[in-house]
């Protein structure tokens, strides 16, 4: 599987995605055919060729009670039979387990993130990041015996992750990248909060502020708390959980007005 965002005018347009639009955008096609969206699937053969494409969200008319996912399975179908493909037999085949980026050689921290947003569905699947982490970046949250004050930005490797999933959110004009996250501003507050027999534990909280890398200065913030667990003989972290909660305002391109929406992430120590 493979992927390809760009302009219809760009020099190294892939040749499918060329083929595809070239069918799409036909003058001759009758005014429901040109009723499509700006999303398309295509599939091709191991060698790159072109074999079916189809419109990823299809106009539904009057009495048509077929659902996204029934066409898409039907669009799909459709194409694979032209790639003869041998099919495998039922015993053969290996029931797909979930599996979360994870840290084997490494310490860090996984990132879960989803944006609550009510009118794209998909976007509210999480996105899940796993960062590596060297030793100095666990500094900032060591153990101290005093309540003290934490810069955000000394923790944005792995806070900068915190963005909306989506590949068509804010990117870049010229390289069609999404922005990334440019900064990470705040305070968090580190508070001792009691021991056990073998653990001490903190608590961490603040705003912070994220600004990606677009030259118009777009910022959203939101509310950090972190749990930290310590060893009661040394000031290394030993784990972390935490969460933020947020607002994220997307402007809607086609009547200028800003959404205010829910912007979840959950952090976790990894491997543990």
């Amino acid at each position: 599987m493979t992927s390809w965002h760009g302009h219809r005018n760009d020099p190294d347009i892939p040749e499918a995605v060329r083929s595809v639009w070239k069918r799409k955008f036909d003058p001759a096609n009758t005014p429901r055919e040109r009723r499509q969206s700006n999303v398309d699937l295509a599939i091709l053969t191991s060698a790159g060729q072109l074999v079916h494409w189809f419109d990823g969200f299809h106009y539904r008319g009057s009495g048509r009670r077929e659902s996204l996912a029934q066409y898409t399975a039907r669009e799909l179908q459709t194409g694979t039979s032209w790639l003869r493909l041998v099919e495998t037999p039922p015993r053969l085949v290996k029931k797909p387990t979930l599996q979360l980026p994870d840290l084997i050689q490494s310490r860090g921290v996984r990132v879960i993130v989803r944006l609550e947003d009510d009118r794209m569905p998909a976007y509210r699947a999480p996105v899940v990041e796993a960062v590596p982490l060297e030793s100095a970046d666990w500094k900032p949250l060591a153990w101290r015996d005093q309540r003290h004050v934490v810069d955000a930005s000394e923790l944005q490797k792995w806070l900068s992750q915190v963005y909306p999933p989506g590949i068509m959110e804010r990117t870049n004009p010229q390289t069609k990248r999404v922005y990334k996250i440019r900064s990470v501003a705040g305070t968090l507050t580190l508070t001792p909060a009691g021991t056990n027999a073998t653990h001490r534990y903190a608590v961490a909280s603040g705003s912070i502020r994220l600004t990606d890398e677009g030259d118009d200065n777009f910022r959203f913030e939101g509310r950090l708390d972190l749990v930290l667990t310590y060893n009661r003989d040394a000031p290394e972290v030993v784990s972390l959980r935490g969460v933020f909660d947020g607002i994220y305002p997307r402007v809607e391109r086609r009547t200028g007005r800003t959404r205010q929406l829910p912007l979840q992430a959950v952090f976790e120590s990894r491997p543990q």
